[in-house]
């Protein structure tokens, strides 16, 4: 048994036909030629088998079929239209929820530095949760959740379907509070095996983490086995630790600008010893995106990436 294959436009020209009786003016309001209408109206009576018009001397009169058609080739014309709004509204409406994953600290410097920037938000739903990197992901990929729109993180997708945008070069390195320092005195990474040191348990291995130090004065990178008695899952309880002088920590120094300036923390080491991570914006094609994650997309980048090129701008050039 075939199936009845009717195309949207056929429907639209019967309706424009029922409402003006008369397939010239149909043809009018619809700006196509006469000869095309008549053609899309006796091709779908001839599949269906069954008249839709009766033709008089003056006009054109529902048949009894196409009585009884009418109200589901409104219905239909209907529903059409409303599943164009809705892709025309979810495509370019400010309205709607975007989800945004970074880990910790990011999402930290985010809702302090770079949310209150992006302006006439309208009702876009703006959600932040954290995505801390697994050990394995550093090196194989990171996963993007199912609910995500912009993922900002240190690592590299899986799914190469995805963009990555690199933003910076991301500066990690050692912390502790001044009276940790006072007690327990550190000159080099050499000397992080002779003192407790604070995990993070996303990166633990053989109940260690590997700290990652560049040199001082060259381009070589050497790995730092570091133990400790606490162990946190993200590195703001990790900081709340350390100002609690219970040991050093692994953290960005963007994040910690105001300790630094406060004096609630402070770098173990006064050389530029620092791990450089890429950080990383990743979210899907924007042609598969809605509007509204489009807009906070760009207003997140841009003021980042302003920051970042005012933070770079102010770096000493050796620092660079």
């Amino acid at each position: 048994m075939n199936t009845l294959q009717i195309k949207p436009r056929e429907l639209k020209i019967i309706s424009v036909i029922a409402a003006t009786r008369s397939i010239g003016d149909a043809a009018a309001l619809l700006g196509m030629a006469q000869a095309n209408v008549s053609k899309y109206l006796s091709d779908f009576e001839m599949r269906v088998g069954l008249k839709v018009f009766e033709r008089t001397t003056r006009q054109l009169a529902l048949t009894q079929f196409g009585e009884a058609l009418l109200p589901y080739i409104n219905a239909s014309l209907d529903k059409n239209s409303q599943l164009i709004n809705f892709i025309a509204d979810y495509k370019h409406e400010k309205r709607g929820r975007v989800t945004l994953y970074a880990p910790t600290g990011i999402v930290t410097y985010l809702a302090r530095h770079v949310i209150h920037q992006i302006e006439d938000i309208g009702d876009i739903r703006l959600c932040l949760k954290t995505y801390n990197l697994e050990r394995n992901e550093y090196a194989e990929g990171v996963s993007f959740p199912d609910d995500c729109d912009i993922l900002i993180t240190y690592a590299q997708p899986k799914d190469e379907n995805l963009v990555a945008s690199v933003l910076t070069k991301y500066s990690v390195t050692a912390f502790a509070s001044p009276e940790y320092i006072s007690k327990h005195p550190i000159k080099s990474p050499d000397d992080l095996i002779n003192h407790s040191c604070i995990l993070i348990d996303s990166m633990i291995v053989d109940d260690a983490n590997i700290w990652r130090f560049r040199v001082h004065g060259s381009e070589d990178v050497r790995d730092y086995k570091v133990m400790g008695n606490y162990i946190c899952d993200n590195t703001q309880t990790a900081l709340e630790l350390a100002r609690n002088h219970l040991g050093i920590v692994f953290a960005p120094k963007e994040s910690l600008k105001k300790e630094i300036i406060l004096g609630t923390l402070m770098p173990c080491f006064s050389h530029q010893e620092e791990w450089w991570l890429d950080l990383t914006a990743i979210f899907r094609k924007r042609e598969y995106q809605p509007w509204r994650v489009q807009y906070v997309l760009d207003g997140v980048l841009n003021s980042l990436r302003q920051q970042i090129e005012q933070a770079t701008d102010r770096r000493p050039a050796l620092d660079r």
